[in-house]
């Protein structure tokens, strides 16, 4: 690879700086997890565990939101950001109070589809109506790729989130403040960063929401949630808490593994050369499956201690599964990335891949939901699957670009 330029520097830098303080937050919240695990019994942390699997979804409007307004941020500096701040963060409240008040009218069949107690949806409502509202400010910052403000900002949410999950436990296991820690503190930031977030003045040009592309957008990050939020809750209630168990060791592997995902959307936006875009790509790539590797590397070879001295030694029995699902989260991981990096571009084909994941998952389930090993079979297909298609699908589109290069050169 050649020299990287004075940008490339930096992204790097930003990386490695999101990296190491994406690390301390990655601890912070896997404790919180395993906190629960571990100091609440199976049948708190069952409840916890669907419900978990819906806030996972219910947040998908906040990382998209982000990824829009990061977007727009990027492309547009030379028109009215100051508008478009409190014009964005107004149009997404409203949407949110819909949405989450929809959300709450629909509570039973919520409760019984997820197998939890009809009173913890009020408080998944309140989490549907945040996930709206949250992700306008840090939106702003990434597109003007303030990635140590954000960072901070996240490490500020997370040490809240920790301490209402110390909180509930102490409270023999609230699952409604379990359910609020995922959410509230990014409201509180919410409300004191949004005010102090300013533009330069170029013109008064005004940004309008194009719905389309977020509607895209949206459909996306709801495709790449589905395979491993679904699972939790479709699962056998008999075997819940111990694939639950695995899901939280994978998910600290995954959450690894992409935690510079937004430090590569906002350079890849705000990038105009196609060539610098394929170089972050691959920078980011490489340290993604690098970290993912390492950590199913170390699950593979000390399985019993991390199992008990992470979610406990009467979860000792999954043991055996926690490598190779470490595996399917580093290649979804990957598929995270590049999907990022096709949504930075406005390139949405790739979604049939996403839904063909979705479809297997489901099918998976409904076929073959006997026994954990099935479970853990099924999880092994679907993420290879997937991996494999997006990779594939990547390096069609490199050889598109490739060869419209060469078709621009010989004309």
């Amino acid at each position: 690879m050649k020299k990287l330029s004075s940008k490339e520097l930096l992204f790097v830098k930003n990386l490695f700086f999101t990296t190491i303080l994406g690390g301390i937050i990655g601890i912070l919240n896997y404790l919180f997890n395993i906190f629960v695990a571990r100091y609440t019994d199976q049948n708190i942390f069952s409840i916890f565990s669907s419900a978990l699997g819906i806030i996972y979804l219910l947040q998908i409007p906040a990382v998209a939101i982000q990824a829009f307004v990061t977007k727009i941020v990027a492309n547009e500096k030379e028109k009215d950001l100051n508008h478009f701040k409190w014009y964005s963060f107004i149009v997404f409240a409203l949407i949110g109070i819909v949405f989450s008040t929809i959300f709450f009218l629909s509570k039973n069949s919520v409760a019984n589809l997820a197998n939890i107690p009809v009173e913890t949806v009020l408080f998944l409502a309140l989490t549907f109506l945040f996930a709206f509202i949250t992700p306008v400010p840090k939106g702003l910052l990434l597109g003007l790729e303030k990635i140590k403000t954000v960072n901070l900002i996240l490490l500020f949410e997370t040490i809240l989130r920790f301490a209402m999950g110390a909180l509930a436990i102490r409270l023999g296991g609230s699952i409604s403040i379990l359910i609020l820690a995922n959410s509230l503190p990014a409201m509180l930031t919410t409300i004191f960063i949004v005010p102090f977030v300013k533009f330069k003045k170029e013109n008064k040009e005004k940004i309008k929401i194009d719905f389309k592309e977020l509607t895209l957008i949206s459909i996306s990050f709801l495709l790449l949630t589905t395979p491993f939020t679904l699972p939790l809750i479709l699962v056998n209630p008999s075997f819940r808490a111990e694939y639950g168990a695995v899901t939280l060791l994978g998910k600290l592997v995954y959450y690894a593994s992409i935690i510079t995902a937004s430090v590569m959307f906002a350079r890849v936006s705000n990038e105009k050369v196609e060539k610098g875009r394929k170089r972050s790509l691959i920078i980011s790539l490489v340290l993604s499956v690098s970290i993912g590797l390492t950590l199913s590397l170390f699950f593979f070879l000390f399985k019993d201690f991390v199992v008990s001295m992470s979610v406990g030694e009467q979860y000792l029995a999954v043991s055996n599964y926690i490598a190779i699902y470490a595996l399917c989260m580093t290649g979804f991981a990957a598929t995270y990335m590049i999907t990022n990096f096709f949504i930075s571009k406005g390139e949405y084909q790739y979604l049939y891949i996403l839904l063909l994941g979705t479809v297997l998952q489901i099918v998976s389930f409904v076929v073959r939901n006997d026994t954990l090993d099935m479970v853990m079979q099924n999880q092994i297909v679907v993420y290879s699957v997937l991996t494999v298609l997006t990779f594939v699908s990547l390096l069609f589109n490199f050889k598109k670009i490739n060869d419209e290069r060469k078709k621009g050169e010989n004309n």
